[in-house]
């Protein structure tokens, strides 16, 4: 059984004369200003806007421990980009290589996407979501899962394990296995992003990408779909983008109703996430109301909605 260090260090954040630009072999990048919103900083890592006269990018570090798993989520964001849609992935360093690593993180130099950020409350925004999310999922069908991603099958460090952090939260697990259990072998899984919301697509009047390709896993196709759904307002017309999705990808509509189980087992992954990370001390992208323990409650909720959610979603779809 992996075991888990109690309250262990992050590295500290790199300062912008830190970033190892040089080892792309681009000595005309600079970093630029770069102004977002608390949602868009993530919670796994550090991104900085770097750019010349003509190109920008974005420099993203992991710590070095991550990075194996980092690296092969890129190698998926280039396999999206060779079929035309847009991913946000790597350049390769001055070496050949899709990361390299600098002192305590792993660092990446990515296609900065261009275009205006998904409006989920434009029905033509929601449904090129959901055509974008299908085609991408049809991309990958046949790709190999890369080394070092979770696995659907291979949760038991989430969903058996002890650890400290879950002592007076058993409900976590429970509700992952409960979960796990009702779509085990009645849905179409492959490769997927595992970590889709609208703030990762960018959308231009000819296309729409989706970034951040860090968290990639093998699983469930349709957990894209509820990770996706599971950061909207209630108010959202959601039907848009279920018919986008179905459109194009590979799922069928009859595997629509497990949505409820995938939104619940992505509500109780995140509490076990967010546990963690106060257990450990990660306060990476906690700004504002944004703390771990405000998102662990957040968790909490949703979870205890996630079977009515999917049924409303449903009846949006139909």
């Amino acid at each position: 059984m992996k075991t888990l260090a109690a309250n262990s260090s992050l590295p500290a954040e790199p300062l912008t004369d830190e970033i190892p630009l040089s080892l792309w072999g681009r000595d005309d990048l600079r970093v630029l200003p770069w102004e977002r919103d608390p949602v868009d900083l993530g919670f796994h890592s550090y991104t900085y806007l770097v750019g010349s006269d003509s190109d920008r990018y974005v420099a993203k570090c992991v710590p070095a421990a991550q990075g194996p798993k980092f690296t092969s989520g890129l190698t998926v964001a280039l396999v999206v980009e060779e079929h035309g849609i847009p991913a946000g992935g790597p350049l390769p360093t001055a070496r050949g290589e899709i990361t390299a690593y600098h002192g305590e993180w792993c660092w990446a130099l990515l296609r900065h996407l261009d275009g205006g950020r998904a409006d989920e409350n434009d029905p033509v925004h929601m449904r090129r979501a959901g055509e974008t999310l299908g085609a991408i999922h049809t991309a990958l069908v046949g790709t190999p899962a890369p080394p070092d991603i979770l696995s659907w099958d291979h949760l038991d460090i989430m969903m058996v394990d002890e650890a400290p952090f879950l002592e007076d939260k058993p409900w976590i697990q429970q509700a992952m296995c409960e979960a796990y259990e009702t779509v085990a072998g009645k849905v179409t899984v492959g490769l997927l992003h595992a970590d889709a919301s609208m703030n990762t697509f960018r959308v231009k009047p000819d296309s729409m990408g989706l970034f951040d390709w860090g968290e990639v896993m093998y699983g469930p196709l349709l957990f894209d779909v509820a990770t996706a759904l599971s950061y909207l307002d209630r108010s959202v017309d959601v039907g848009p983008l279920l018919r986008g999705y179905i459109a194009k990808s590979p799922v069928p509509p009859s595997e629509l109703p497990h949505l409820g189980a995938l939104l619940k087992f992505r509500a109780a992954a995140e509490a076990w996430i967010y546990a963690r990370r106060e257990w450990v001390g990660n306060d990476i992208g906690n700004i504002g109301d944004l703390s771990n323990a405000n998102l662990l409650d957040r968790a909490r909720k949703n979870l205890a909605s996630a079977e009515q959610d999917g049924e409303r979603f449903l009846r949006q779809y139909e």
